[in-house]
């Protein structure tokens, strides 16, 4: 039965540090739905508060009803607001016509829309003309808001309705229950407000210190960046940018937006321990520059080097944003024993990469089978029994493993009673394997000798796989021991790596089998090529290091090494170009682009593009929004495409380029560094103090 609204007290928003903080979730709904079916919420506008039953739907009302139903069009989008304004000032020339740029807070862009029009088929003939022009736009909801008409909002719950003044604000019934947006929670309570187009913005507002635990895992993953100092250096950047930009957006009801153009801020699911961890032993310490908030910018990965602050965004030098060099995340070589000249570098699987292992350590000699028997037998500690089998066939090959390392009680102890469990990678009743063979080859599975499978017992193994299965005798009878751990620094001849045991040195010999391991893949490699924060894999013996690899992702390897942040290549056709510039330069086809000037650091910070229409130069970050690539430091080489010229980018890095770079936190905090070092290596000649002692001024960038 529904439930009428029922009056209450309003709620006081909750800040326990002080510092209410209001974030841009959402940006020109025209309609918008909060709560699950049954759930009870306070909504408060003004001094009156209802208990509202959901789910509950709010549509702007009044003059702003009728305004949400007009439309306008919007003609570009841009993550600076100079080019928005460049291109209103063209189109409001060219078409005179009224427009504006808003910010979305849900997109991170300023969006250009002009004309006001009561019926789609007005604002369709004003999109006629811009294309006739060279200018494409598409028709959106919404017209300025009439002066003097209040703004006010209709609330619709499970047997209510009323109409409330903007704004309005959403809170939860109980401490413990959070507030949700499109399926995210977020902590604090939600503001809904009319803006000047008729439509409606979200914004949360929640505590400074509860807002940076959504902050900080979404811009420094705790999963990925597991070291405390540099999710401590990511808290206090983080704390300081959003003082530093407090009110950036006063004009649409909130201080930052929750995308990357501020900083991702992703609410309660992105919430980590780890993370939340380095906020609370930060807890209101901020980076000061001559008593005032520093603009503590930052970057996912800076290609080794960061920029000044000038090459990139509009306005002067900073002297504490200034190129420096990003030297902890520097690779190294790593040299291991050379391959195998018959097909040494040929991809393994798990248990080929096992017995390829052992055979570089064992004996060479005339006999490599018998060799390795011995020296696997040697390894588990077990008498020297038995010999190799003269053929690789599934039925000779198990039972000679059981027999050769002691297995037969194990395997009769361990057989009985049977579980089909273990059976699922077994053949049907035409199995080659029966008798000792079968029962040897049930208890090798069973105890997963070979990791989750063993090869098909309906072929014969090659020689790396009779080898693995040795070793994985050894692993199994824990002769030989797997360990694991991110690379810290390297000194001489040992590699310094952080494991679940904390720090550990680990002697490498340089005819130590190296290799990099990509999804089940094993690719064997005579040199490694090495960053701080690369996941090590090893296997040892008594101290002694008998193998390493590195894990890498198939998608993606192991931090910034070859990866798309580090290393990237994008090719682009001349017409996708000209898409990408649309709102920035007319044409339907690059037909030339020239770097015409590079900072210090090589990064480009002027392009000339050339289409088929016009010409136009491009000046620091707009040049990178022109391109779409993920950072400035970049070359360009045109090439013959399929139709027409195509643009090949080769890069380094990803964002910006200033401030701190996040992997070049990380690898100084595997190296030992804390996060006040961590900070004054990026941001030069900086104090870190507690955020009462300074007073806030207006960002120097962006």
């Amino acid at each position: 039965m529904p439930v009428p609204a029922t009056r209450v007290s309003v709620p006081a928003p909750s800040s326990p540090s002080g510092v209410l903080f209001r974030v841009g979730l959402k940006s020109d709904a025209t309609e918008l739905t909060i709560g699950a079916a049954g759930t009870l919420w306070i909504v408060a506008a003004g001094d009156r508060a209802e208990l509202i039953q959901a789910p509950i739907v709010l549509r702007p009302s009044g003059g702003a009803a009728s305004a949400a139903a007009q439309f306008q069009l919007q003609a570009g989008a841009f993550s600076q607001e100079e080019p928005a304004r460049r291109l209103l000032e063209r189109l409001t020339t060219s078409v005179p016509t009224a427009g504006d740029v808003a910010f979305s807070a849900d997109r991170g862009v300023y969006r250009v829309l002009v004309g006001s029009f009561a019926t789609r088929e007005e604002a369709e003939a004003l999109q006629a003309r811009l294309k006739e022009q060279g200018q494409e736009s598409f028709v959106v909801p919404g017209s300025p808001r009439p002066a003097g008409v209040p703004a006010s909002i209709v609330v619709t719950g499970a047997g209510s309705r009323m109409e409330l003044p903007s704004p309005l604000d959403v809170f939860p019934p109980a401490p413990d229950v959070r507030v949700a947006l499109d399926g995210v929670t977020y902590r604090g309570s939600l503001r809904v407000v009319v803006n000047s187009r008729a439509t409606l913005n979200v914004i949360d507002r929640v505590d400074l210190e509860e807002y940076l635990y959504g902050v900080v895992p979404a811009e420094m993953g705790p999963k990925r960046f597991d070291a405390l100092e540099a999710l401590k250096a990511q808290a206090v950047a983080a704390r300081t940018y959003a003082l530093a930009h407090r009110g950036q957006f006063e004009s649409e009801g909130y201080d930052l937006c929750a995308t990357p153009k501020c900083q991702v801020y992703a609410g309660v699911p992105a919430e980590d321990p780890l993370s939340t961890a380095a906020v609370d032993a930060t807890r209101g310490l901020v980076i000061a520059w001559q008593g005032q908030f520093a603009d503590a910018l930052f970057v996912s990965t800076c290609g080794g080097t960061t920029e000044n602050v000038e090459n990139v965004f509009s306005g002067g030098p900073v002297p504490y944003l200034v190129s420096v060099e990003c030297g902890e995340i520097a690779p190294f070589e790593l040299t291991g024993a050379a391959l195998p000249k018959e097909g040494g570098s040929r991809p393994r699987s798990p248990l080929a990469w096992r017995g390829y292992v052992l055979r570089r350590h064992a004996a060479p000699g005339a006999a490599p089978r018998a060799a390795a028997l011995e020296t696997a037998q040697g390894w588990a500690g077990v008498p020297r029994r038995g010999s190799p089998p003269a053929r690789l066939t599934p039925s000779a090959v198990y039972p000679s493993l059981i027999a050769a390392f002691g297995l037969a009680d194990a395997a009769a102890l361990h057989l009985t009673p049977r579980d089909d469990r273990y059976y699922a990678e077994l053949p049907s009743a035409a199995s080659p394997l029966s008798g000792a063979a079968r029962e040897a080859y049930e208890f090798l599975l069973r105890f997963k000798f070979a990791g989750d499978t063993l090869p098909p017992p309906d072929r014969d193994l090659d020689e790396d796989e009779y080898a693995g299965l040795l070793f994985s005798a050894d692993l199994r009878l824990l002769g030989v021991t797997e360990g694991s751990g991110r690379l810290l620094s390297r000194e001489g001849s040992h590699l310094w790596i952080k494991g679940t045991e904390g720090r550990q040195e680990l002697p490498v010999d340089p005819e130590v089998p190296l290799a990099r391991r990509i999804g089940d893949a094993f690719h064997p490699a005579r040199t490694l090529t090495l960053r701080a924060g690369d996941r090590l894999r090893f296997y040892k013996r008594d101290g002694r290091v008998l193998a390493i690899w590195v894990e890498m992702e198939s998608d993606g390897p192991a931090f910034e090494r070859e990866s798309a942040w580090t290393e990237w290549v994008r090719r682009v056709s001349g017409k996708e170009l000209a898409r990408r510039m649309s709102g920035r330069v007319a044409g339907n086809v690059v037909r030339d682009i020239t770097v015409t000037k590079r900072s210090p650091s090589g990064r480009a910070v002027e392009m000339r593009v050339q289409t088929d229409l016009a010409e136009a130069t491009f000046r620091r970050f707009e040049l990178r929004q022109a391109v779409e690539m993920p950072e400035m430091l970049f070359t360009v080489t045109r090439v013959d495409g399929a139709d027409g010229p195509d643009f090949v980018f080769l890069g380094r890095g990803w964002g910006h380029g200033v401030g701190m770079c996040q992997n070049g936190a990380f690898g100084m905090a595997l190296a030992g560094a804390p996060y006040d070092q961590i900070l004054r290596r990026y941001y030069t000649g900086v104090d870190i103090v507690p955020s009462t002692t300074v007073q806030a001024g207006p960002p120097s960038t962006r």
